[in-house]
Order: C-alpha cells, then structure tokens, then sequence
C-alpha cells in the first residue's frame, strides 16, 4: 500500500491547480501579452513547454514542477513583493520532496515527510488560494491521523534526580516537559550534565525529548541579525504571532544560513555516532544550548519513519522572570567553555550591545566573566557594534543589523577605532561619514587596504585635502539621497548601481590623495637624509680619534673631505 504516497500526490495536484493559476493571473498582469515569452524565458532548460498557445492552454501546460521553478527563479523580479518570503523557502523544500515523490518507486512514503510536505503545501497554498489549502489540510488530517493510530511503549528509567526549580517564578506547572516525563514525549535517561549558573554548579539529568515538543530559541545572538532582518521585513514581533511549526521552520532556516558548512558537518557527525553532547532547555520547551544539534536532528527526522529525540537536560526557569540568569547561562555555555561557538562577528557584537547597553541586562564586567574574556575586549567589540549603529543610522536603516551583515563591515569598523580615537570630534564625524558614503556606494574594492591608506595619510598629516575632496563628495551624495524613500538595503543598493559616477569618483579621491602623499614623501626625503646623517656624524664619539692608527686616522680624513665634498656640491644646486 501506497497511502501516504497517494495523500501527497493528491495535495500536489491540489497545489497545481492554485499555482497555475496564479502564475498565470499574476504574470499576464505584469508582461502582457508577453506574459508567456517571460515564461519560456526562464524555464529555457526545460524542452516540454509549448512555444505559443491559448492562455488557458498555456497555464495547463504547467506542471508542478515548472510552476515551483518559475516561483523560485522569478522571485527577486516578480513574487517578492507580492508574497511573503516563506513562500520561496516552501518552494525550495516542495520542489526536494517533488523529486522524492518522484522517484519513490513502488515504497510508501515515510510518515514525518508525508506530513511535513502537506503541510507545507498547505502553507504555500494559503497565501495564494486559501480554498485550495483547506483541501490539502484534509490531505494532512488523514496522514496525521495514521501516525496516531501507533501507540509507542514507554520505559521508565532510574538516573539523577531532577533539581528543584529555583525559578523566581516557582516551578512551571502549564505547559511542563518535566510534567511529561515518563511518556512518549519526554523519556529520562541514565546520562547527566553539569550546568553551571548563578555561581554554582548542578548536576542534571539528561532526558530524550520528541522534537515537535521543542522550539528555537529567538534570543541566540548567533541569529540577531537574521532576527532583525525578518522583522525588517514582516514586522515587529511578527515571529513571536506565529504557531510553533511555522515559527521553528523559520528559524531553521536561519541556522542553515548562517553557516551551512557546519550544519552538513554536524548532520553528517550525528548521523554517523548520534548526538554526543547533551543541550540545555527550559522546561517550557525553550532550547538554550543546542539550536545547531536541534538543526540537524529535525533534518535527520525528515528521512526516516523512527522518532527522533533531541537528548537534553530540562531547566525550571522563565525566560521573563530569569532573563539575567539564562542570558549568563548561555554565555558561559557558547563562549566560556573551551571550545567556543564560532559566531559571525557582527552578530556578536551586535549581542553584547543589546545586553550590555540597549536592553541594560548585564554589565560589562558580568559579561566578560561569562564569556572568559576580559573587559577591555567586551568594551572594544561595543565599539565596534556602536559604530555599526551609527552607520545604520547614517543609511536610513536603524537597528536593520543584517544590512551590517551582509556590508561585511565588522573589519573596517574594528581597524576604524584607533583611528577615530587619535582624532577630533570633528574630524572623528569626518571619518566616519567618509567610511559610510565609501561603504554605502560600494566604492571600497578592499576595506582592509581602504582603512590602512586612511591610517597612512593621518600619520603623514596629509589627510586634510582627502577630507575636503570626500566632504564635496558627500554634499553631492546627500542631495540626491535626500530625494529617495529608504527603506530596504535593496533601495540602498538601487541607489549605488545608479551612481556609480560618485563611486568612480570616491575611489579617485583617494588615489589622487596617495599619489599627493607619496609626492611629499619624496620631497622630504634629501631633507629626512640629510638630517639622519648630521645626528649619526654626531654620535661619533671624538676621543676615540687618539686610539687610531696612522692608516686609519688617514682613512677618517679621507672620507670626511668626500663628505664635505659632497655637501658644498649639494648646497651650490640648491
């Protein structure tokens, strides 16, 4: 039998018939007429489209999967500004389970893919047909309720005994893992772990716990700035407002895109020897320690039938009521221990700036005990993360800390301090706005090379006249900026691309600001010669003279009547 393929089979031709039709609609109001040459356009690489045809024709000529490329390849152009963008990530992960589906010979389908495909259906299918998508909800009900119809034995395992919560809210009686312990969603387990908080160390027990009773933690600094970036997008809190499943799915990606390198290495770990350190949770579900290895176990979960368990020790403390206390805890997790997580830059340091100076929660002393570092480093990383504020600020993008991430701009911001430290607060203001604009207008080929030509011309004292260029350059940036409505990093980037004159002209600023440089430089040297060689004749220590020899003092004699030689020579051309 072949139910569960059959349910997903059903739920794809369900979602044909809205996807069709709304690429359709949407793509002829757009292009026209040429609607369907556009069409052909990007699905050049697929030879069983039609070259002409009736619109009704043409939009049954569509499969599913042409209509998931077209949505996919004609997202930045067409769709993004129509469709929420969880709707390209549900494409990416329907056209995977269509290629499966499609291939999956004469063996049913595994239960966790059948189900998590539906209901991605179900979603992609919500936002441009919600008729469409209750059908395929029904689809889903029928798969789901089969996985119900299995009733898995429980085990009751001896191990450590659990602590009392210390919680300032008291122990958590709703919505408890700890209250499940014993069942099919949480099983304790033999293994402990040593966590250490609020000075002390406890030992916990490590319990198994099914994956769907879990979610991500949205205070991860690894994912600050992804956060930032989809609330950028969908609105303030908007990810707080979503059901669990939707909520998980989101973050996951973010996880996977912040470093899909150590994803495929910690899948591919886990697959091979299963999870060998245990996470730290919340009772309440909430993983504070363990969003990678939570990662790759969903995935490892989508390709077989067994339940799969995130092995973890389950804490009685409140996010609200223990904030301070979770905050130290996870610290000392990710970043005291010997093997440090490794954190994008950026999202670290905009981490400690929330902490520390937006949201108060920790002083600089209490962060840099947790994190094993000392003060002067947590101090220097706010810094940075200050002027990566006033350069999001600068831009017209306030606290969008992913437009930070995606400039790259951790290593000029850092290289910037020492600098804006040895100057004015006037040319400090200078600096930085001439960074900005080189920045914003992508006139920087090298940041590295840019600061250290920075640094080179403030040592000479040359630096005014690259100012003043790079000050009329900013009057003729802003007079156009001014004219435009900012909003996305993309307007930015639009913005850049149709000044690239002014770009041209930044990045000649600062060759014409070198070569005047390095000009000076070679007209100073005879003077910086001349001086060098007048203070070593003057460390020649003359009570020497009567300790040489008849040859030497011959020599000296020599040489010195070539130097004087020399420099009458030299003072006639001047």
């Amino acid at each position: 039998m072949q139910e569960n393929y059959e349910l997903v089979q059903r739920g794809f031709r369900i979602l044909l018939v809205s996807m069709s039709s709304y690429i359709g609609q949407t793509l002829h109001r757009i292009y026209k007429d040429h609607w369907w040459d556009r069409v052909c356009l990007m699905l050049n690489d697929q030879r069983d489209l039609p070259d002409y045809g009736d619109y009704g024709d043409l939009v049954d000529s569509l499969d599913v999967a042409n209509c998931l490329r077209i949505i996919t390849r004609m997202w930045r152009d067409d769709f993004s500004a129509l469709l929420p963008r969880n709707c390209l990530n549900w494409a990416n992960e329907l056209m995977g389970l269509r290629n499966s589906v499609a291939h999956a010979g004469q063996q049913d389908l595994d239960q966790p893919m059948a189900e998590r495909g539906l209901d991605t259906m179900a979603l992609l299918c919500a936002e441009i047909d919600p008729e469409g998508a209750d059908e395929i909800r029904n689809s889903y009900r029928e798969v789901r309720n089969r996985a119900n119809d299995t009733v898995r034995p429980t085990m009751i395992i001896r191990g450590a005994e659990q602590p009392e919560s210390d919680s300032k809210r008291g122990a958590l009686q709703d919505g408890s893992l700890l209250k499940l312990v014993g069942t099919d969603t949480v099983q304790k387990t033999t293994l402990t772990r040593k966590v250490t908080y609020a000075g002390k160390t406890v030992v916990y027990p490590v319990y198994k716990v099914r994956l769907d009773a879990l979610y991500y933690n949205d205070q991860n600094d690894r994912i600050a700035t992804w956060i930032t970036q989809y609330e950028s997008e969908n609105g303030k809190d908007s990810l707080s407002e979503l059901n669990t499943d939707i909520y998980n799915r989101i973050i996951e990606n973010f996880i996977c895109d912040s470093n899909p390198e150590a994803i495929r290495k910690t899948e591919k770990n886990i697959s091979l020897v299963g999870q060998r350190e245990p996470g730290v949770t919340l009772a309440d579900g909430r993983i504070v320690d363990g969003n990678r290895r939570y990662t790759c176990l969903r995935r490892i979960q989508r390709t077989t039938a067994e339940p799969v368990y995130f092995e973890t020790v389950l804490m009685d403390m409140d996010i609200r009521e223990d904030k301070k206390q979770i905050k130290l805890l996870e610290l000392a997790i990710q970043h005291g221990e010997e093997k440090k997580v490794d954190y994008d830059a950026i999202d670290f340091a905009i981490g400690t700036y929330r902490d520390v100076v937006q949201t108060e929660l920790l002083t600089i002393k209490e962060y840099a005990a947790s994190t094993n570092e000392q003060p002067a480093d947590v101090r220097r990383r706010i810094e940075i993360a200050g002027v990566i504020c006033d350069f999001l600020n600068y831009i017209g993008l306030p606290e969008q800390y992913h437009v930070a991430r995606e400039y790259q701009v951790n290593d000029l911001f850092q290289e910037m301090i020492p600098l804006l430290r040895s100057l004015e607060e006037t040319e400090k203001a200078e600096l930085k706005r001439i960074a900005f604009n080189n920045v914003m207008m992508k006139a920087i080929p090298d940041q590295r090379k840019f600061i250290r030509d920075i640094k080179g011309l403030i040592r000479s004292d040359s630096y005014r006249e690259y100012f003043d260029d790079q000050r009329k350059l900013d009057t003729a940036i802003h007079e156009k900026l001014n004219k435009k409505e900012i909003h996305t990093k993309e307007d930015i980037d639009a913005f850049a691309s149709e000044n690239v004159d002014i770009a041209d002209e930044l990045a000649m600023s600062m060759e014409r600001a070198m070569l005047r440089s390095r000009s000076q430089k070679l007209k100073e040297r005879p003077s910086e010669n001349v001086t060098k060689s007048i203070a070593m004749l003057k460390d020649i220590d003359t009570r020497f003279f009567d300790r040489l020899g008849t040859k030497e003092k011959a020599i000296l004699k020599t040489d010195l009547g070539e130097l004087i030689r020399i420099a009458e020579t030299m003072k006639e051309l001047l």
